[in-house]
């Protein structure tokens, strides 16, 4: 079973949003996209224009994107994290295609009110981390 499916039928989520990405709300404002496309250092700023594009009018202004996918790429913890200055935080959970361990940042984020915290350690959980 992959990651993927573990996360969806484990948490579980099931309220999916209507996008061109895989994408569910997991609570208000804090949303889970799943991306199959390897993710490294070089893409990660072209995909958060990506994301932000695509998904600025069909979500609440302020918001968490957990961004779920893969990478070959051994990632800190501090690089996982992205603010666009206004209303969007964006959180990377990846897996190492590599060495199979996962990269995920779970600070505890008190601006606006979008932690994404529990969520992260929820998906932990599932995982058995």
């Amino acid at each position: 079973m992959t990651i993927k499916d573990k996360l969806i039928n484990g948490y579980p989520l099931t309220k999916k949003i209507e996008c061109s990405f895989e994408c569910f709300e997991v609570i208000k404002r804090r949303y889970v996209i799943f991306y199959d496309e390897k993710i490294n250092k070089n893409n990660m700023e072209i995909l958060l224009d990506k994301f932000y594009k695509a998904l600025n009018k069909n979500f609440s202004r302020v918001r968490t994107l957990i961004i779920v996918g893969h990478t070959d790429e051994q990632i800190n913890k501090e690089d996982l994290v992205y603010f666009n200055g206004v209303d969007t935080f964006v959180v990377f959970y990846l897996k190492n295609d590599n060495n199979d361990e996962i990269y995920f940042n779970n600070s505890r984020v008190f601006l606006l009110s979008v932690d994404w915290k529990k969520i992260v350690n929820k998906f932990n959980q599932i995982l058995e981390l």
